[in-house]
C-alpha cells in the first residue's frame, strides 16, 4: 500500500477509536435518563417521583454532585430541610468549585438559623473569586445575622480595600457600630466619606442625619451650615435650620419655610414632609392661626407644582380641616383628575358629597371609586348610603350587604352599615326586616339617638306601641333633640 493512503486510513482508524471511547455505557445512558426524568418530574411538581429519580442517578453514581443538587432542591419543596441541607452539603463536598451549590446551601442554612455556617460558604467563595463584590456582602449579612457584627465590620473593610470607601459600605459599617454602641466609629466613618468626596452634598446630610440621632445638635447645625456653602438652596438643609431656630413658635416655623415652598428646584415630597405634622394638629384642634400658615403653603405648592396631585390633595386637606368644605371639593377633584388612584381622596369627596346631602354625587361617585377600589367597604357604604338618600331602596340593599360582609373587623363603619341596611328596609316597609340590623347596630353602640328613634319607628309599625314609646324616650335620654321625636314622645304615636 502506497504511503498516500496510509496516513488517512491512519486518521479514520484513529477517529473510529475515539468515538468509541467517547459512546457512553448502558449504565451510564440509564442514569442520565434517569436525571433527565427527575428534572421533569421536578417541573411538574412530582417532588416524590422526582426525589426516586435522582436517588436512582445516586446508586449507580454515589459521587454525582448535580443529581445530589438536584435532590437538595426537590427535599426542600418536600419541605425536609434537614435532607435538603445534608444532600447540599454532599453536592458541595463533591464539586467545591461550583458556586452555584454554595450559595444554594447558605440559603437552606438560613432556614433553620445556621447562620455562621452560611457566612462560612462565602468566605469560601471570596476566597475562591476574590473581585465578586456581592460575595462580600452576602458574607457580611451572615455574620449579622450570626451575631457577629464586628467580624462583619472586617468584611467590609476587605472589600474596601478592593473597591475604594464608598457610600454603601459606609452606610453598613456605621449602622453596626451604631447598634455596637460605637458612635465615635459609626461618625468617623461617614467623616471619611465626606473627607474622599468634600464637595457631595449627600454625604454631609448623612452626617448630620448622623449628629441629629445621636443628639450632637450643635454638630449637626454646623453641618447643615456647611451644606449651605456649598448648596445655598438646599431645601433639606434650610428646612432643618428653620427648625432648629423655631423654639415653641410653629407659625414662625411654617412662615420661614416660605423660600423652600418657592422654589420650584425642591421635591414636592421634601415641602410636604414637613407640613404634615402640622396638618394633623389641624385636624385635631383647627388652630385658625395654623389653618392660615398652612394654607399659605400649601397654596403655594400648587402655585409652583401645578400638575402634581400631591400639591391638589394635601391644599384640600388643609382647606377640608379650615372648614372650607366647598373650595376642598374642587382641589380634591383636581388631584383625582390628576391621579384616580388615591383613595384616600376619593374618601374624603365622597364625605363631602355626604356633609352636603348630595345624594346624587355621592352614588355616582362611590360607584366611580368602586371601580377603582373595589374592596373598600367605605365605598359600598356610601353607594348604599347614597341611594339611600334618593330613596331607592332597592338599588341600596345590594352595595349595603357588600359592605356589611366587608366590615366584620371595623365596629364603627359596621354600625353605620347596619343603621342604613334598616333605613333601607324601613322604606321598602318591611318593618320586621328593619328591626334585625337596628338590633345588632345597638349592640355595637347603645345610646346612638338616630337609631333608637328609629328603633321605636319599627316597633310602632310592628304594633308595638308600648316599646314604641319605651325607645323614643331612650333616644331623648340619648340626648336627642328632634322636635319631631319629642311629639313622637307626647303624643304615643309616629310621626313622620
Amino acid at each position: 500500500m502506497s504511503k498516500r493512503f496510509l496516513l488517512p486510513l491512519l486518521l479514520l482508524a484513529a477517529l473510529s477509536l475515539q468515538a468509541q471511547e467517547e459512546l457512553p455505557t448502558p449504565e451510564e445512558s440509564k442514569r442520565e435518563e434517569a436525571f433527565l426524568d427527575g428534572n421533569r418530574e421536578k417541573l411538574l411538581g412530582n417532588w416524590e417521583k422526582a426525589a426516586a429519580k435522582f436517588k436512582e442517578v445516586l446508586e449507580g453514581d454515589p459521587k454525582n454532585d448535580a443529581a445530589s443538587y438536584e435532590l437538595a432542591r426537590v427535599y426542600e419543596a418536600l419541605k425536609e430541610t434537614d435532607k435538603a441541607i445534608a444532600a447540599g452539603k454532599n453536592a458541595v463536598e463533591w464539586n467545591p468549585t461550583n458556586p452555584w451549590y454554595k450559595y444554594y446551601l447558605a440559603e437552606l442554612y438560613q432556614k433553620v438559623d445556621k447562620d455562621k455556617a452560611a457566612a462560612d460558604l462565602y468566605a469560601q467563595l471570596v476566597k475562591a473569586d476574590p473581585r465578586n463584590e456581592g460575595y462580600y456582602f452576602k458574607w457580611a449579612y451572615y455574620l449579622v445575622r450570626a451575631s457577629q457584627p464586628a467580624e462583619a465590620i472586617k468584611v467590609y473593610d476587605q472589600l474596601e480595600k478592593l473597591i475604594g470607601v464608598n457610600e454603601e459600605t459606609t452606610r453598613h459599617k456605621q449602622t453596626l457600630y451604631l447598634g455596637m454602641g460605637e458612635y465615635k466609629k459609626a461618625g468617623k466613618e461617614v467623616q471619611d466619606l465626606i473627607a474622599r468626596f468634600p464637595n457631595n452634598v449627600e454625604y454631609r446630610h448623612l452626617l448630620a442625619t448622623f449628629y441629629d440621632q445621636t443628639g450632637d445638635k450643635a454638630k449637626a447645625t454646623a453641618t447643615y451650615q456647611e451644606i449651605l456653602k456649598l448648596a445655598p438652596n438646599d431645601a433639606r438643609a434650610q428646612i432643618a435650620l428653620a427648625d432648629d431656630n423655631k423654639g415653641t413658635d410653629d407659625i414662625k416655623f411654617l412662615n420661614s419655610l416660605r423660600p423652600v415652598f418657592e422654589d420650584p428646584a425642591t421635591n414636592i415630597d421634601t415641602k410636604i414632609k414637613e407640613i404634615i405634622p402640622y396638618v394633623a394638629r389641624l385636624a385635631e384642634n383647627g388652630d385658625k392661626s395654623l389653618g392660615n400658615s398652612l394654607l399659605a403653603l400649601t397654596s403655594l405648592l400648587e402655585t409652583v407644582h401645578p400638575n402634581s396631585p400631591k400639591a391638589h390633595s394635601v391644599l384640600g386637606d388643609v382647606l377640608y380641616h379650615s372648614g372650607n368644605h366647598g373650595e376642598a371639593l374642587g382641589h380634591y377633584l383636581q388631584c383625582l383628575a390628576l391621579d384616580k388612584n388615591v383613595w384616600a381622596v376619593w374618601e374624603q369627596v365622597l364625605f363631602i358629597y355626604f356633609d352636603n346631602k348630595d345624594y346624587t354625587n355621592l352614588t355616582k361617585t362611590s360607584e366611580q371609586a368602586l371601580d377603582l377600589f373595589p374592596n373598600q367597604a367605605t365605598a359600598h357604604y356610601f353607594n348604599g348610603l347614597g341611594y339611600n338618600g334618593l330613596h331607592q331602596p332597592n338599588d341600596a340593599l345590594p352595595p349595603l350587604q357588600q359592605a356589611l360582609i366587608m366590615s366584620a373587623k371595623n365596629p364603627s363603619l359596621r354600625f353605620n352599615v347596619l343603621r342604613e341596611t334598616a333605613e333601607a328596609h324601613y322604606q321598602l316597609k318591611k318593618y320586621a326586616q328593619a328591626e334585625k340590623p337596628l338590633g345588632e347596630a345597638l349592640l355595637l353602640n347603645a345610646k346612638d339617638p338616630a337609631v333608637l328613634e328609629r328603633m321605636g319607628d319599627v316597633q310602632f309599625q310592628l304594633g308595638k306601641q308600648t316599646e314604641a314609646l319605651q325607645f323614643w324616650q331612650k333616644a331623648q335620654e340619648a340626648g336627642s333633640k328632634s322636635a319631631v321625636l319629642q311629639r313622637k314622645v307626647l303624643e304615643g304615636k309616629l310621626v313622620e
